[in-house]
């Protein structure tokens, strides 16, 4: 994975399997929510909000997109501890 974050065609975390397993599901606090999300419009997921749904249904969206991505096993639109540290390990790589 290192030569295509290298060579930018790409971007995945490096965070070990069992590591983020025993994460999953951990609920988190409204200020390491925000955080999450921040760390989402860093890496390139869309800020603004379409006229036609409200802020809560875009972030339940953004969220399941993100899982989609990098966390297929488990994709319910809802953050918790396992997505801020993926989210946290790809911030590391954005300029």
């Amino acid at each position: 994975m290192g030569i295509f974050i290298k060579k930018k065609i790409g971007l995945w975390h490096d965070i070990k399997n069992k590591i983020l397993i025993s994460n999953r599901g951990h609920k988190i606090d409204n200020i390491s929510y925000n955080s999450f999300l921040d760390n989402l419009f860093k890496i390139g997921y869309p800020k603004k909000i379409p006229k036609n749904i409200t802020q809560q249904r875009h972030q339940i969206f953004t969220i399941r997109a993100f899982q989609r991505r990098y966390r297929q096993e488990l994709v319910n639109g809802k953050a918790d501890r396992e997505c801020l540290l993926i989210s946290q390990n790809l911030t590391k790589y954005t300029r």
